[in-house]
Formats: structure tokens, C-alpha cells, sequence
């Protein structure tokens, strides 16, 4: 039986796939910091970082809604 603590840890845990969609946005903004040159390409990249990011937190706040539903205390 899982404990509390455990669903607490994975709850807040980022996954593989969490860690590389972030390792790739890091290198994307690098790119944009390093070409700052504005053009339509640039305008979609950075429109796609975006969308990326808040995709990201919906996700991890639906994974904290899903935990309190099941009444486990989070931190």
C-alpha cells in the first residue's frame, strides 16, 4: 500500500518526458537570447515556447487537482 509520502513525492515529481521538454525549451530560449533578431520565425518559436510552458503548468496543476480530489494532503 502506498503512503501518503509516496503520493506526495510522485505527485511532485517531474518525469523524464517533463525534464526533457524543459531541457528543450532552455535551449530554445538560448537561441532566441543568442539570435535576437525579430522575424516571423522567431515570432512562431517563441509563440510555440508559449504555448509549451502553459501546457506544462495545466498539466502539473491538473496532476495537484487530481491528488486533493483523492484527499491527499499536499504541500
Amino acid at each position: 500500500m502506498r503512503t501518503s509520502h509516496d503520493i506526495r513525492k510522485k505527485a511532485s515529481a517531474l518525469s523524464e518526458a517533463d525534464k526533457k521538454t524543459l531541457l528543450t525549451l532552455i535551449e530554445e530560449l538560448k537561441f532566441v537570447i543568442d539570435h535576437p533578431q525579430l522575424n516571423e520565425d522567431m515570432l512562431t518559436k517563441l509563440g510555440n515556447i508559449s504555448t509549451t510552458i502553459n501546457t506544462f503548468r495545466e498539466n502539473y496543476m491538473w496532476r495537484i487537482l487530481r491528488a486533493a480530489k483523492q484527499n491527499h494532503m499536499l504541500d
